[in-house]
């Protein structure tokens, strides 16, 4: 439909398909979904699943589960690390990610942003 996008762009607004956050911002808010879902868990057997919508994986291997940043449902190249198969040990590998993430800067996340535009 050009012609509303035209008639918008004569008011001064730019139609978009979806909002121009960055990479950082998005990371910093499913940082806090994944802290609020793990505030509802009582036990590490909540931790269990069979997807991956979360940063830690459905199960856990040897005593130990994955946890990696993830967003846009890709993972974040380089962010995997393996933490002992507790509620607490994911939830401080979570914060602690969160806390890399909002002491890094927007610029910082050029490379990635760049590696997930190319697949």
């Amino acid at each position: 439909m050009d012609w509303l996008q035209d008639l918008m762009r004569e008011e001064g607004l730019e139609p978009q398909s979806s909002a121009n956050a960055s990479l950082r911002s998005k990371l910093l808010g499913q940082a806090d979904r994944m802290l609020a879902e793990l505030k509802k868990y009582k036990t590490e057997a909540e931790l269990d699943g069979n997807s991956s919508k979360y940063w830690w994986a459905p199960q856990s291997v040897d005593g130990q589960r994955r946890v990696v940043m993830r967003a846009g449902s890709k993972t974040v190249d380089g962010s995997a690390v393996y933490v002992d198969n507790t509620l607490t040990g994911v939830r401080n590998a979570v914060e602690k990610m969160r806390s890399v993430i909002e002491r890094s800067k927007d610029a910082q996340w050029a490379d990635e942003e760049e590696r997930r535009r190319k697949k």
